[in-house]
């Protein structure tokens, strides 16, 4: 994730509502899909091209966490077969699912400066005056 960062612009032609999820999709992440999906098209950043984008978003999203479950049941360390400690595979997994749902989340404008690149603020700010909080 080197080098300057595209800047989000709304898309003409960007979706109005929100799409259905595809079908790999599992049931425990419709509403992860539909939550993101919601403020993409709000923001007019979502278009039908970028389902593919989303879908894989939020399939590394659900991995992140099927990971972190078997880390609880199991343990950061397990034993190999000669009965050596090893670290547990599936934090290798867990990691670069991480790292996947980082780099799509700020391709999708999903993180903090990602929005603020955009300009999105959930309230209109007043042109001028003195900063909020100061009573000049």
């Amino acid at each position: 994730m080197k080098g300057r960062k595209a800047e989000l612009k709304a898309i003409e032609g960007g979706l109005a509502g929100v799409p259905s999820p595809p079908g790999e999709i599992p049931a425990d992440m419709v509403a992860e899909w539909q939550v993101i999906a919601a403020e993409l098209a709000q923001r007019k950043l979502l278009t039908a091209s970028m389902a593919g984008i989303l879908s894989t978003y939020v399939m590394a999203l659900k991995n992140v966490r099927t990971f972190q479950k078997s880390i609880d049941q199991h343990g950061e360390l397990v034993t190999s077969a000669h009965g050596h400690w090893k670290p547990n595979p599936a934090a290798g997994m867990q990691a670069k699912a991480m790292e996947m749902v980082a780099r799509l989340g700020a391709e999708l404008g999903l993180t903090p400066a990602a929005r603020a690149k955009q300009g999105f603020q959930k309230g209109e700010k007043k042109p001028g005056g003195a900063p909020d909080g100061l009573d000049i």
